[in-house]
């Protein structure tokens, strides 16, 4: 519901106006609001074997017993969690429709389940997927009813408006090129445990949606609609790699890096795929991408990079129109930001059946 007394204006002339923002973004993010913190850094990787990151694969057809079974496989959540620590799981909640186009608010109580069951003494649920000007903020949350059955469970539901500069922090970061400060929003910076639960999808400037680009809902709402501007432009004004070659704020580069860049703002302890079906050929919504049903898998890591380039491979085998060579630039840039390794013979990688 939008707020009362709030101007209306539409979602085109939204983002006109950001662009006169976006394009000056570097001078006022970094310069205009004084004090910015250290970034978040959270628990460094518990999941790992003989040095190796975990990246654990589990195919099956029962959400429950492959969830848990992932989760034995990595050593269990009480690493995290045990001792009381509260968790906040973010997950992928951009458009009211359903999973694999967001994520199954089912697997998120599980998880959130699981998690208390390992002794997590609260569990919050978190996105920030727009704001009140567009009437974004919080159409999947009410898709899905997702508070009235949060508070069923015992659960928080919470959504954050990415356009209230208030509800975010400014940090700062030696090796952040792109956005030398990333303002993060405070929820995510507080969080003493993040679970990342993206769905595994096509999209049309990152390639790919997974564990890496799941966590520009937790960014303010400015800088990640700047990367998007600066990736892809406004792609119905701009037909024809020729006209685009023309156009002076399309630096897909600029966007490949600010993906790396604000996963390292956020930093999740564990990431949890949910692939038991994915989107091929286009996204990141249904009518631009097609259901590929019966993939039936879960996978699971401390290692963002490493989970990425996994199931990328997945995206691979059932998407011929994808490959792994699309989204080398922003695994890279992860990979030098120490987010994680994209060689997974670096990895330690666990695939079951159950």
């Amino acid at each position: 519901m939008r707020e009362r007394g709030r101007k209306e204006i539409s979602r085109r002339d939204f983002i006109k106006l950001s662009i006169g923002g976006a394009a000056a973004l570097s001078a006022w993010g970094v310069g205009c609001v004084k004090g910015a913190k250290e970034p978040r850094t959270g628990i460094p990787n518990p999941f790992v074997e003989g040095g190796r990151p975990l990246v654990v694969s589990v195919h099956g057809k029962d959400p429950e017993q492959m969830l848990r079974a992932a989760l034995e496989a990595m050593g269990g959540l009480e690493t995290l969690v045990g001792g009381g620590k509260e968790a906040l799981i973010k997950p992928n909640f951009v458009f009211p429709q359903p999973f694999p186009i967001t994520t199954d608010p089912e697997m998120i109580f599980l998880a959130a389940r699981l998690l208390r069951e390992a002794g997590a003494s609260g569990v919050e649920v978190f996105d920030s997927p727009g704001t009140y000007l567009v009437g974004t903020e919080r159409e999947t949350f009410d898709f899905y009813d997702l508070i009235h059955k949060g508070k069923e469970r015992g659960i928080t539901v919470t959504y954050g408006d990415a356009g209230r500069r208030r509800e975010y922090v400014k940090t700062r970061k030696e090796g952040w090129r792109v956005y030398p400060e990333i303002i993060v929003h405070k929820k995510v910076y507080q969080a003493p445990v993040i679970v990342n639960m993206p769905c595994l999808k096509r999209h049309h400037t990152s390639f790919l949606t997974c564990a890496l680009k799941n966590n520009f809902g937790a960014i303010y709402g400015a800088q990640r609609w700047d990367a998007h501007i600066r990736g892809e432009g406004f792609r119905k004004g701009i037909k024809g790699a020729s006209e685009r070659a023309k156009t002076p704020f399309l630096d897909e580069t600029h966007f490949m890096t600010a993906l790396a860049e604000f996963a390292d703002a956020v930093r999740p302890e564990i990431s949890i795929v949910d692939a038991r079906a994915i989107l091929i050929k286009g996204g990141p919504t249904k009518g631009k991408g097609e259901l590929k049903r019966g993939v039936n898998r879960f996978i699971l890591s401390g290692d963002m990079v490493a989970l990425d380039a996994y199931c990328s491979r997945i995206m691979e085998e059932y998407d011929e129109t994808y490959t792994t060579e699309m989204i080398l630039p922003y695994l890279r840039v992860a990979e030098r930001l120490g987010l994680g390794t994209m060689d997974l013979k670096k990895a330690k990688v666990i695939e079951l059946r159950v």
